[in-house]
């Protein structure tokens, strides 16, 4: 299998307001769910049109092959297929995408990105502060079936490499849950609706592992083995390999970003520190990769070293590069790697290293 150097299409399908504030302009709204609330089901539907029109486009597909990436991670949300509540479905740009990639030579991972009613309360879930998926059998039951649709539409075409279930679930019972579960990240990321907000319900690794399964068995309805589903890990790495060896074609998804440590661990932050971290991640995700198949379906140079406003060019060129070539490396045992995000239409810093086509134009990210 030829490895996956690939790159996320965030925020076509999947609307994250950081990557794109002037789409929410005349709004309050901080997520897809309120801006669709606030503009009406017209209004929405003729801003979001033009945005899915032109945010990705089949220059974009062709410029992707033409940097040397061989695939693209699209997140998609619940309501792909069809109009719910205040949502637009968007199911002909993800055909639009295979046509594209098919053409330009790049696989694609459909990646769930979205659930009904919210499965981690974070605002690439749709919706802020909201965790209520677990709480109503039709919610699961509409997941599982929109995965089935999507490999019934999807699963005999070229472009397509597999279907992410869904991205980021984070598990109650879990120790990643001490830390991130809806009532922690509610403090971050605030409901707009209080009283919805008090039916928020973590959920239990067993009950994600009996989602999987019977997405699993959806999907493999209608594409065969040489398709993968993909697991994310919930932010816990190592205790997947016996689920996923009874699974063929199956493959885990992990995410690995500074933010986290360089909030919670570093002292010192620079490329030094960040090298050091980066090897001993490495050695976790290469362990497991020599375990399972594994990818990994997010990750970016972003950082927040000590000085770095007031850095030279080159010093960042150094800064970035290290990052990026250590990230490269902790996943060198890995079947593939997707890079968060293609585009970011924002200035400054964080922006430059979100947006992978900069980074490669700007020599930081180097394969």
């Amino acid at each position: 299998m030829e490895k996956l150097r690939g790159v996320n299409l965030g925020n076509w399908l999947v609307l994250e307001k950081w990557m794109t504030e002037e789409l929410f302009s005349g709004t309050s709204a901080a997520d897809e769910t309120y801006l669709c609330v606030e503009l009406g089901r017209e209004r929405a539907s003729e801003r979001l049109k033009v945005h899915r029109d032109e945010f990705i486009s089949e220059r974009d597909f062709e410029e992707i092959a033409a940097k040397g990436f061989n695939a693209v991670r699209i997140p998609v949300p619940f309501f792909l297929f069809e109009d719910v509540g205040p949502y637009i479905h968007c199911y002909e740009y993800l055909d639009r995408a295979c046509n594209w990639a098919e053409k330009f030579g790049l696989k694609i991972l459909v990646d769930l990105h979205t659930a009904p009613g919210g499965h981690n309360g974070t605002d690439n879930s749709g919706i802020c502060g909201i965790c209520t998926w677990s709480t109503k059998p039709e919610y699961v039951r509409y997941t599982v079936d929109v995965l089935e649709r999507i490999a019934e539409r999807y699963g005999k075409r070229e472009a397509l490499w597999g279907i992410e279930v869904l991205n980021e679930p984070m598990c109650s019972d879990t120790e990643a849950g001490k830390l991130l579960n809806i009532n922690s990240l509610v403090e971050f990321y605030k409901p707009v609706d209080k009283e919805l907000a008090k039916k928020n319900e973590s959920y239990t690794l067993d009950f994600l592992r009996c989602f999987y399964l019977d997405a699993y068995a959806a999907i493999r309805r209608h594409a065969g083995p040489e398709k993968y589903v993909v697991f994310s890990d919930a932010f816990e790495l190592d205790i997947w390999d016996e689920f996923l060896g009874s699974l063929e074609g199956a493959v885990l998804d992990t995410h690995n970003y500074l933010m986290t440590p360089d909030m919670t661990i570093f002292r010192e932050r620079n490329a030094k520190v960040y090298a050091e971290y980066l090897r001993g991640l490495g050695e976790r995700v290469n362990a497991a990769a020599r375990r399972v198949p594994l990818i990994v379906g997010e990750w970016n140079a972003q950082n927040h070293a000590d000085g770095l406003a007031e850095m030279t060019k080159a010093e960042k060129d150094h800064l970035y590069t290290t990052v990026a070539d250590g990230f490269q490396d902790s996943m060198r045992d890995a079947i593939g790697w997707f890079y968060w995000t293609w585009k970011v239409i924002a200035d400054g810093l964080d922006a430059q290293c979100d947006d992978a086509s900069r980074c490669v134009n700007l020599g930081w990210l180097r394969f």
